[in-house]
């Protein structure tokens, strides 16, 4: 599993990006940000959603709706994220620091 990996759920057509780095030991959740289409999402919060590609598709990475997920729920990758992982990482002290 890698950091900014683009996973497709087991059970669904949902995404998810992995957020949590590689920690050198297997966790039972996975620290994960839920990734939709554009079109299905209305207006963006700067630092927080963050537009990605995944294959064709123009999609939003919501940094704002972190979850842990248990890894057993992780599915095929189908895009990755590390052209983003920066921004990624900036969200993730924005939630915890604030502005």
């Amino acid at each position: 599993m890698s950091q900014c990996a683009i996973y497709r759920l087991r059970d669904g057509d949902e995404l998810v990006c992995r957020v949590q780095a590689d920690l050198g030991v297997e966790t039972p959740y996975v620290l994960c940000a839920p990734v939709v289409l554009r079109t299905e999402w209305g207006a963006l919060i700067p630092k927080l959603h963050l537009e990605v590609a995944v294959g064709d598709a123009a999609c939003v990475i919501l940094m704002s709706q972190l979850i842990a997920l248990p890894r057993s729920e992780l599915g095929p990758v189908v895009g990755n994220a590390l052209d983003r992982r920066d921004d990624i990482i900036a969200a993730v002290d924005l939630i915890v620091s604030g502005f």
